[in-house]
């Protein structure tokens, strides 16, 4: 879980990116959110310039319809804002309950692939306690603008692993009580 606080960190930046500015915007991005947590006693205020720094380069709305995979295409228009926004909501949530697990690990850019003219793949590594790991940072191309649509923490996809959650609590209770848990979270 403290990986994922950290990935969670770091991503975006204060509008979407041109392909060749990535790595360097994200690792100026990176530097002043280790700042703003090692300067900066209340997580709640950090969260909020963290998430400055980093909004406009996410597509939220993207990653809840990816997380509802074939379920988010049933919902109402109305069902899909208010899924989209509770989803952002609470994994802003999520992120700002975790900051508490940072201490002083590293985050840094290695390099990034094109994977296809409409998807680049930028993996940092993560140094914690000595050891190192990859986390990726997936992007797609929108209007030529680069956006993030998922991150892999150590090879496990956070879209997937929420399509999963989601998946089981749509199959058994349906979508207001999925609404009604993501609520939940944010209220918490």
């Amino acid at each position: 879980m403290k990986k994922i606080v950290l990935v969670l960190l770091f991503l975006g930046n204060i509008w979407a990116l041109n392909l060749n500015d990535i790595p360097n915007t994200m690792q100026d991005n990176i530097n002043q959110s280790l700042k703003l947590l090692q300067t900066h006693k209340d997580k709640t205020l950090v969260a909020n310039e963290i998430f400055k720094l980093f909004d406009n380069t996410i597509d939220y709305k993207l990653m809840a319809k990816l997380s509802l995979s074939k379920n988010y295409d049933k919902l109402s228009k109305q069902e899909q804002d208010q899924f989209s926004k509770a989803f952002e909501l609470s994994l802003k949530k999520s992120f700002t309950d975790k900051l508490n697990l940072y201490k002083d690990q590293i985050l840094k850019v290695k390099n990034g692939e094109l994977k296809n003219e409409k998807r680049y793949f930028l993996t940092t590594s993560i140094i914690d306690n000595g050891e190192e790991k990859n986390i990726i940072f997936k992007f797609y191309n929108k209007n030529n603008d680069w956006l993030i649509y998922d991150v892999d923490i150590l090879g496990v996809s956070i879209i997937q692993t929420y399509r999963s959650q989601f998946g089981d609590i749509l199959s058994n209770q349906g979508f207001e009580a999925l609404l009604q848990k993501l609520k939940g979270i944010i209220i918490k």
